[in-house]
């Protein structure tokens, strides 16, 4: 659950582009939201001061990146629906787990490598400083879904190692 969870959040900040602009909707689109990929991606526009070549060079980016991912969503859904079916009828049968699982950890594998595939490239478009404002701006947005993660679901406090 770690595991997944920690690819999700950093495709979460890096990807937060092109998974807004995969995830809007058509009555979004209608209402004029799809401009630079909604409003998030406005603001972080404007925080890194983005010229409007970069923020044209961003979305076109992300529009590339959004076609690539939109085929990887969708055999991502698939397998979660075959895995949902799976040992209803009270019977493992790891033949199709395993294929399941291999299938779904391709599909992660090329979502990562999309991922990093259009990080570069948006990093490419901005100065040295816009760099480091992202970089302060991710840490800022991990640690806000870590504290909305420990709010929601209690976190644990961290329990040392003991030596033996």
């Amino acid at each position: 659950m770690k595991k997944a969870l920690t690819i999700f959040l950093i495709m979460a900040f890096v990807g937060v582009g092109a998974v807004l602009i995969f995830a809007q909707t058509e009555k979004r689109e209608r209402m004029g939201e799809m401009n630079f990929g909604g409003r998030r991606l406005e603001r972080i526009a404007e925080k890194l001061n983005l010229t409007e070549e970069q923020k044209t060079q961003v979305k076109t980016i992300l529009e590339d990146s959004k076609t690539r991912l939109k085929p990887l969503m969708e055999s991502m859904r698939e397998n979660h629906k075959q895995a949902e079916n799976l040992g209803i009828d009270g019977v493992f049968n790891e033949e199709q787990v395993n294929r399941i699982a291999a299938s779904q950890s391709e599909t992660m594998k090329q979502l990562i490598i999309e991922k990093e595939k259009t990080k570069a490239r948006i990093f490419a478009v901005l100065t040295p400083e816009q760099r480091v404002e992202a970089a302060k701006m991710k840490d800022k947005f991990k640690e806000r879904v870590k504290e909305g993660f420990k709010r929601r679901f209690g976190g644990r406090e961290e329990v040392p190692a003991t030596e033996e």
